[in-house]
């Protein structure tokens, strides 16, 4: 086989797995109504608890490492649809252990400018 025959085919395979990658990235749902949930910086006072959740989401794929922000955007995302299903609206990320996991809590604080009755 000449060499430029195996350029191509080379050049074919990168392209090909370029496209791969970014066709199965981890994708993650948004929620109805997520984009309501409060996200602080440290534990809100006055709210009642709705307990914890621990997230995760893919850090790496096909041995390539996912950007930092993609990968807090799906966590960020998770606690988020978590928090709707147990009524919470508001969560703050106490611990990431590392790349692609965190733990958030989550709190139902009393927002009278946000809550819908």
């Amino acid at each position: 086989m000449g060499n430029n025959k195996k350029m191509i085919i080379n050049s074919t395979l990168i392209s090909l797995s370029f496209l791969l990658i970014a066709g199965c990235a981890k994708y993650v749902d948004v929620s109805v109504g997520s984009d309501e949930i409060l996200v602080l910086a440290k534990k809100p006072v006055g709210c009642v608890s709705k307990g914890t959740v621990d997230v995760t989401t893919l850090a790496e794929f096909a041995y390539i490492e996912r950007d930092e922000k993609e990968i807090n955007r799906d966590l960020l995302q998770l606690a988020k649809n978590s928090a709707l299903k147990v009524k919470a609206n508001t969560i703050t990320k106490i611990k990431s252990p590392k790349p692609g996991e965190a733990t958030f809590s989550m709190y139902k604080c009393h927002r009278p400018w946000a809550d819908k009755k």
